[in-house]
């Protein structure tokens, strides 16, 4: 079961009442969504986005006063201008990935499902992870290991990706797990994280696809309006921190935590995938 990490946190931290409009880039499971809706009431207006049409089918069921919008929230501006959807108050981006994508997607987020296939798309149109195996250069695949997954051993496993392939394509999970070995370390990363990493981050875009959204969200915002951003790892983090820390030199925004806001040791129990998020939160001047 999906539990949402820093609900309270990101949702207080977006300061709506009632009448607000409000967006939520990443609908996901509906957390958040779920909890921005009390805070503004039948008066307010929420429209949430999700890119993943599993994501999307299954909050159709469950919101039905929210405007919701299948597509990547890189395109922010224009979905905001299709649906009308001015004089926005508070816009949250949880770049977390969903317990049920990684556990019922069906295509190879988690080391624990050996015969999905390697895909990692959340929309359909990019190129799956097994074509990146497949096909990329040995120097692309590490470019890729290097900054993305930060893996220090990007050249080792970029050589061993591609003499693999000279054998047998990579099709499945199980595939990438023969060649990273399966069992995890005592206080040690699985050998595959980082790759997985890599590959996901590579697949979707999703850096790109954050640098581009921020200015959007920035520029979609009321005065006093709030942008939150909860972050998963490193890569997103400084994203995000140097974006607010460049808007707030140019006088457009007031950083409201100058220290991320990280889960409680209450959450951590309940939740150990929340040990990693961060949440930072700034207001448009």
């Amino acid at each position: 079961m999906h539990i949402t990490v820093l609900l309270q946190e990101a949702v207080e931290g977006l300061n709506l009442k009632d009448g607000d409009k409000a967006v939520d880039c990443t609908l996901g499971d509906g957390g958040h969504s779920a909890e921005i809706l009390k805070k503004i009431g039948q008066s307010g207006k929420l429209l949430s986005i999700d890119v993943d049409e599993e994501n999307f089918a299954r909050a159709r069921e469950k919101f039905k006063t929210a405007i919701l919008v299948n597509d990547n929230f890189v395109h922010l501006k224009n979905i905001l201008t299709s649906h009308n959807f001015t004089s926005v108050q508070g816009i949250l981006l949880d770049l977390g990935w969903s317990t049920t994508q990684f556990e019922e997607s069906g295509r190879g987020f988690s080391f624990q499902r050996q015969d999905e296939p390697l895909d990692m798309r959340l929309g359909g149109e990019s190129i799956t992870a097994a074509e990146i195996l497949n096909t990329w250069s040995e120097e692309e695949i590490g470019r890729i290991l290097r900054i993305y997954g930060e893996e220090k051993k990007w050249r080792f496993w970029a050589e061993q990706i591609v003499e693999r392939r000279k054998k047998k394509k990579f099709a499945i999970v199980g595939d990438l797990l023969e060649l990273t070995g399966e069992e995890k370390k005592q206080n040690r990363l699985h050998p595959a994280t980082k790759i997985f990493q890599a590959l996901r981050i590579a697949v979707n875009d999703e850096l790109k696809n954050l640098e581009e959204t921020l200015p959007q969200a920035l520029e979609a915002l009321n005065s006093n309006g709030r942008l939150a951003v909860i972050t998963f790892h490193s890569l997103e983090d400084r994203i995000v921190k140097n974006f607010f820390q460049k808007s707030a030199l140019q006088g457009k925004i007031k950083i409201i935590n100058k220290k991320p806001i990280t889960a409680s040791a209450e959450e951590l129990k309940k939740n150990p995938r929340s040990r990693s998020a961060k949440l930072r939160i700034i207001e448009k001047i």
